[in-house]
């Protein structure tokens, strides 16, 4: 019994590595969603794909410090995203309210370490309160 429990996790190991390589290589924006190890499984609030305190690995998995880069002063603003956007936060905090989830309970925050993804079309409303600078992509 114990040689198959040991076989099959290493099984799930081998087909979750072979998972994050084609993934990477036929999308590397949707790299954020391939399994890597347990403290880099991303979450979802409303749409929005959420990596927590994405390690320096996965930065470079995704190619991070060859994206354009963007800063932002505090301030509040509704945005659109006409393409999907990846991107990775060096500084700074961000409240997020999605078009649709409108109570204050709905409302989320992004910031330093984390690497986002807004799907194409999503209507949102930025709080920045915390000065930003990062990094993005966008779909082409």
């Amino acid at each position: 019994m114990g040689n198959h429990f040991l076989t099959l996790s290493l099984l799930l190991v081998t087909v979750c590595v072979c998972v994050s390589f084609i993934t990477t290589k036929l999308n590397p924006k949707e790299a954020i969603v391939s399994v890597s190890s347990d403290s880099e499984i991303p979450t979802e609030i409303h749409g929005v794909k959420i990596l927590r305190q994405a390690s320096d690995t996965k930065l470079a998995q995704l190619g991070v410090a060859s994206w354009p880069k963007w800063e932002g002063a505090p301030s509040k603003f509704p945005w659109e995203f006409k393409k999907t956007e990846t991107m990775y936060f060096m500084e700074g905090k961000v409240k997020v309210n999605v078009d649709g989830f409108d109570e204050e309970e709905e409302t989320f925050e992004i910031g330093k370490g984390d690497v986002v993804v807004f799907p194409k079309d999503m209507k949102v409303v930025w709080e920045i309160t915390e000065a930003v600078k990062k990094h993005y992509s966008l779909e082409e």
